[in-house]
């Protein structure tokens, strides 16, 4: 998934704009990191994408502010879900057969805009929270996402969690061992982006 935050950390730079699109341009770094974690009744799992398989090319969006929220445009991002690592080898087999990797080999995130909290100067680390659609075997749901978020120079630090369920996209926690391991329905998907953000142009005036 997720990178299901490539793109919020855009609008973090253009508070003071209240009436502009203004395009952006997005470079993940190094040190991001992706994880899922789930659980069974014995034991808990995580899965996890590398830096170098979240590492993209440059992404262009343009970010328009309306009071607090902040839209982005030109954002869908994919996340390869064959791209996932577990130590837990039994656990990722497990995983890519209940999200139907072989039909649905990628799954894909939207973010429809940022609401920011007021902001102080003296704070070093600020709130605000995303709302994005999330799209898995063909299935798109709505989450309200909690981040905090920190800057040094043109580098910005966006740390976030969030609790699903996978019934949410219509799919049913397998058990095993005639039900004596019994997968939980829920996952905890936790990321921690840093991103290089740097300004292209002002291209319009609302």
């Amino acid at each position: 998934m997720k990178k299901i935050i490539s793109l919020l950390v855009l609008s973090f730079i253009i508070i003071s704009s209240t009436k502009a699109q203004n395009l952006y341009t997005a470079e993940l770094q190094k040190n991001s990191s992706l994880t899922i974690t789930g659980s069974t009744n014995l034991l808990s799992f995580k899965l996890y994408q590398k830096d170098e398989n979240l590492l993209k090319n440059k992404l262009i969006v343009a970010v328009t502010q309306s009071q607090n929220k902040l839209f982005l445009s030109q954002n869908q991002l994919t996340v390869l879900v064959n791209n996932f690592l577990s130590t837990n080898p039994m656990a990722l087999k497990d995983f890519l057969k209940l999200v139907k990797s072989d039909i649905y080999p990628t799954l894909q995130v939207q973010i429809n805009y940022l609401d920011l909290q007021p902001i102080s100067d003296k704070e070093q680390v600020k709130k605000g929270s995303v709302l994005a659609s999330i799209k898995i075997t063909g299935v798109t749901k709505f989450y309200t996402i909690p981040i905090l978020f920190s800057s040094n120079g043109d580098i910005y630090t966006v740390n976030g969690n969030k609790k699903i369920s996978i019934r949410d996209f219509g799919l049913t926690p397998q058990n095993k061992m005639m039900g004596i391991i019994k997968v939980s329905e829920w996952i905890d998907i936790d990321f921690h982006m840093n991103y290089k953000i740097t300004s292209e142009k002002n291209i319009t005036k609302l």
